[in-house]
């Protein structure tokens, strides 16, 4: 929506500059360390310049990435600016003045009901916020975490996430069991002695992806969906635990085996060949996978604490008879009422117009009936997080930061590994015939060396690849999840729903009509009978904001509906007071004009007075005889 400048600030402030600031230092350090690596390619170029191609490639890898961190992180600490029109309405707000940022509203989506949604969550007292989780994984969720359900859509989404990449690290492990299983029981024949470590590699390039996924997954936007996991996932794995050494064994059995002789002297060749482990690379991934999902459960926790599952509403009820048009009603209760209750004088929000539909029939009767679904500018609630929670949030978001770095680090020292193996390779390479002639020859001491001298070298690589993976992807996930927690805004507004049918009459009512009169009143009153039915409800709603343009212009989604007597006890006085306060006669309205009917009554009484005769008064009183004859025969009709 559009920014609009009020001098009445709403009191948002910027909910990112801690998180911005730890973001813009951790990228800072990593564009050093990158252009550490760049530096490092002026001297490498005199010597050797496929090593200064290798860190000159990583050295502006590391720039890329700190140079974007660094400019999201200031991206948090620039100005926040937030207009008088935020946060997004519930509904498409159809308030004259708001009419283009309605527009705007709904052309981004921000929109998160419709105005008959929020007209049956007041009348049927329930909350559509609260959607069923969907997925075999999503209820196990909301199974184990029963007030998951009652949290805003990314805070359920980072709950699943979690528990659903905990269930396939777990399956990932009763997997490889059942590969151990079918691999020392003999089911893969002679090939048993290959297939854990390959399907142990296989598991943590699995899990790797599988952490990285849930890292990615969730963002602020899917505040407008809750996602959808289920299990199709989770039963792969174990098919592929059972299907995969069966696999591995018949290779063995049909290729390698019929070729004895050669297997057994690649054996002797290979026996100081140092085996890639994925062993630490996997405790590594647990360890820091563990610790992620204990900050994530405690900050999911902590919120669901301050959970208050409330739909309650408050309700008028009455049968009114008022000598009152029934468009005034409407009327006063939006142009007086309500906008009695702006915040800071902004406009309500309507979302369901009053449009009185009146049947009008003949003789002066009809029949009306209207709605109208306001609430008024939601006002801004800061949140009253406790301590726990805020240190967590905090040392989350430090302890992505420090991921990042090693991270960042590692993928310095892989360009280490990378030069290291291309020099061994460069300087030895040469050597690889020679040593197989001689192995040829039965000398075959020279090349287990040189094998077990390249093994270590790609062991070593291999390890910093996946632990630079390992870090980067917890990193990432730390600060995607603890995003969501510093990102919710909490509002509080009035939201009203009123209904009126009843009937209407019109009479007329006339003053000043004696014959000596010469100024008189004659007015259209119209008698109404209203039954009115108004429902309110004080409801606290959740958005999340963003660094940028759009920074608090997310759905917002109603979280809690409490009960506001009190109010709505104020609000029918009001209405009250002003149906007693209603003239039906019209009067004077300025001291001159009373004047003016005073000097013609006087004019008036001369001209009687000088005209004063028997015959004229024997003519008036045949006149008043007259009048209370025809009164009398009406008297008898009736």
């Amino acid at each position: 929506m559009a920014y609009d400048f009020g001098s009445k600030g709403l009191g948002i402030s910027n909910p990112f500059k801690i998180e911005g600031t730890m973001r813009t230092a951790g990228g800072a350090i990593i564009a050093l360390l990158g252009l550490f690596s760049l530096f490092k390619v002026t001297s490498l170029t005199q010597t050797d310049m496929v090593s200064a191609w290798v860190y000159a490639g990583v050295g502006l890898i590391l720039m890329i990435i700190g140079l974007k961190r660094c400019g999201s992180g200031l991206f948090q600490l620039f100005k926040f600016f937030v207009g008088r029109s935020v946060p997004s309405s519930l509904a498409p707000n159809l308030t004259k003045s708001e009419q283009e940022n309605s527009a705007l509203e709904q052309k981004k989506g921000s929109l998160a009901y419709s105005s008959k949604t929020l007209e049956s969550m007041l009348m049927g007292r329930k909350n559509a916020t609260f959607t069923e989780p969907k997925g075999w994984v999503g209820r196990f969720a909301h199974s184990v975490l029963p007030k998951l359900i009652f949290l805003p859509y990314p805070m359920r989404n980072v709950a699943q996430e979690v528990i659903s990449v905990i269930l396939q690290t777990i399956l990932a492990f009763v997997a490889f069991g059942l590969t151990y299983f079918v691999s020392s029981s003999g089911l893969a024949g002679q090939a048993g002695h290959i297939i854990v470590p390959v399907f142990s590699a296989l598991i943590l390039v699995y899990l790797l992806l599988c952490w990285r996924s849930a890292a990615n997954a969730v963002s602020l936007k899917s505040v407008k969906k809750l996602k959808d996991v289920g299990a199709a996932s989770l039963a792969k794995i174990i098919a592929f635990s059972i299907i995969f050494p069966v696999t591995i064994g018949l290779v063995y059995h049909h290729v390698f085996a019929p070729n004895q002789s050669e297997l057994a002297k690649w054996g002797e060749l290979t026996n100081q060949v140092s085996v890639f482990s994925a062993w630490p690379s996997l405790l590594t991934l647990l360890v820091l996978g563990a610790l992620c999902c204990v900050a994530v459960f405690y900050l999911i926790n902590a919120r669901s604490k301050q959970i208050e599952v409330a739909t309650e509403v408050s309700e008028y009820r009455a049968n009114l008879q008022e000598e009152v048009h029934p468009n005034e009603i409407f009327i006063n209760i939006e142009s007086i009422v309500l906008a009695n209750r702006r915040y800071k004088e902004i406009p309500n929000r309507t979302y369901i117009d009053f449009d009185p539909v009146l049947n009008e029939q003949s003789n002066g009767k009809g029949d009306f009936r209207g709605e109208l679904l306001i609430e008024t500018q939601p006002e801004y609630n800061p949140r009253n997080d406790n301590k726990g929670f805020k240190i967590t949030r905090l040392v989350s978001t430090f302890a992505a930061q420090i991921c990042l770095l090693i991270g960042a680090a590692l993928l310095y020292s892989l360009a280490g590994d990378i030069v290291a193996l291309y020099h061994f390779l460069a300087d030895q390479g040469g050597q690889l015939n020679d040593l197989t002639r001689a192995a040829n020859r039965g000398v075959i001491e020279p090349l287990q060396n040189w094998l077990g001298e390249l093994s270590t070298f790609v062991v070593a690589l291999l390890s910093t690849f996946f632990m630079w993976q390992i870090f980067s992807t917890i990193g990432r996930m730390l600060e995607n999840f603890s995003h969501v927690f510093w990102a919710e805004m909490q509002f509080s507004s009035l939201l009203l729903y009123l209904k009126t049918e009843g009937t209407f009459t019109e009479s007329k009512v006339s003053t000043g009509m004696s014959i000596h009169d010469s100024t008189r009143s004659e007015n259209v009153v119209i008698k109404s009978s209203i039954t009115p039915w108004i429902i309110s409800s004080r409801i606290n709603s959740s958005t999340f904001a963003t660094s940028g343009a759009d920074n608090v212009e997310m759905p917002r989604y109603v979280m809690t509906m409490k009960k506001n007597e009190q109010e709505l006890n104020t609000i029918v006085d009001e209405i009250h007071s002003f149906l007693k306060a209603r003239e039906n006669i019209a009067g004077f309205s300025n001291t001159s004009d009373l004047q003016n009917a005073e000097n013609i009554l006087k004019m008036n009484q001369v001209s009687r007075a000088q005209t004063h005769t028997p015959a004229l008064e024997a003519e008036q009183a045949g006149a008043y005889k007259e009048r209370e004859q025809q009164r009398d025969e009406l008297l008898e009709d009736k």
